[in-house]
């Protein structure tokens, strides 16, 4: 009877009661944390007293005011530690059970491990769960976004995704069908791109700026180096600029035949900046004869406006002689009348005894 009375009335293992609460509020971790706020404040306070009376107190050495130094602070040092030992106890028994829990609720080593250990299993688990769940939003998601790539031309963005799309997914036929649309459209694009980039050339090449024309032919090579026809733009300029020369050269030639020396003296100087020294050999003698010319035109014409008192041509065209042919006996005359003339074309009176211009020599 005995022996069934103790069978009955002992407790499983499996259900042995839990420890019974002690401690009050101040065994909760609310009541721990606001038990290590007064140690703070006692510990501030006997601080400020050890302070006080310190300033109060004489030393006769200093081996006294080291040890009264350390007894002083010695009260407020362990509130301090009291308060900080009391705060980590509050903070993690909070963190863990809660404000309230009474000071004989605790989890143990074991209880902790295997909570963590169902956390991280939870975590990995909804990590799995979810792209298993939301592969088919993933799947539209990127198909969307390829679109969208391909809508605005940005079709490397779109084929990293395609990429994508077929390796992580395991969308082949879709990845497939998608690349295929993507190289196609990507040379319709590149091949208007560069009919653009030619025209530009085209437009640069008309008005003879060879040098753009060129910076542009090699911007297109550099961006679409595959494309049928960049390779031969830069031979295009160059054939564009030597029939430019070409053309300057006859044109130069008929206009010196023609006796049009303005216009012949206009392309020599457009072509001096094309040719290069051995190219401008063969015109040095025909140069050399257009300005002869030019210059005895530009002093005829000095001439005459003096003779006429045209006060305004004459500046002109002693200006245009004084710069084109700086050094020439011309030049020197037109120098030493040029103050009168400008003086007489702005309506200024030559002063009394001041001669008239002298005739400028009629050679340089």
């Amino acid at each position: 009877m005995h022996d069934h009375a103790a069978i009955t009335t002992a407790t499983p293992p499996d259900h042995e009661a839990p420890p019974q609460p002690h401690g009050g509020v101040l065994g909760t971790p609310r009541g721990q944390i606001a038990l290590a706020l007064f140690f703070w404040i006692l510990a501030g306070a006997t601080a400020a007293a050890a302070v006080i009376v310190l300033r109060q107190t004489e030393f006769i050495d200093d081996n006294q005011r080291i040890v009264s130094h350390y007894a002083a602070y010695g009260v407020s040092t362990l509130f301090i530690l009291l308060s900080i030992v009391m705060l980590l106890i509050g903070a993690i028994r909070w963190a863990l059970l809660g404000p309230t829990a009474p000071a004989g609720i605790h989890l143990g080593i074991s209880e902790m491990r295997r909570d963590l250990a169902q956390i991280s299993d939870r975590l990995l688990l909804s990590e799995t769960a979810k792209k298993v769940a939301y592969r088919r939003e993933d799947v539209d998601l990127l198909h969307r976004t390829i679109r969208q790539d391909i809508a605005e031309h940005d079709f490397n963005a779109a084929m990293v995704l395609v990429e994508n799309l077929g390796s992580f997914y395991g969308q082949l036929p879709e990845a497939e069908a998608f690349r295929d649309e993507i190289r196609k459209l990507r040379a319709a694009d590149q091949e208007a791109k560069v009919e653009a980039g030619i025209l530009e050339m085209d437009r640069i090449l008309s008005r003879q700026d060879f040098a753009g024309a060129r910076r542009e032919a090699n911007r297109l090579i550099r961006l679409y180096p595959d494309a049928n026809g960049v390779e031969g733009l830069n031979e295009w300029v160059d054939r564009a600029k030597a029939q430019y020369k070409a053309d300057l050269q006859t044109e130069f030639l008929e206009a010196k035949d023609r006796g049009e020396i303005d216009k012949a003296v206009n392309l020599m100087t457009r072509l001096d900046k094309l040719l290069t020294p051995a190219e401008a050999e063969p015109f040095h003698e025909a140069a050399r004869e257009v300005f002869a010319k030019k210059r005895d035109n530009l002093g005829l014409q000095f001439k005459l406006a003096v003779h006429d008192k045209e006060w305004k041509a004459a500046v002109v065209a002693g200006e245009e002689i004084m710069g084109k042919f700086p050094n020439s006996r011309m030049a020197d005359e037109v120098r030493e009348l040029i103050g009168v003339l400008r003086n007489n074309a702005a309506g200024g009176q030559r002063a009394e005894g001041q001669a008239a211009p002298a005739k400028p020599a009629d050679e340089a």
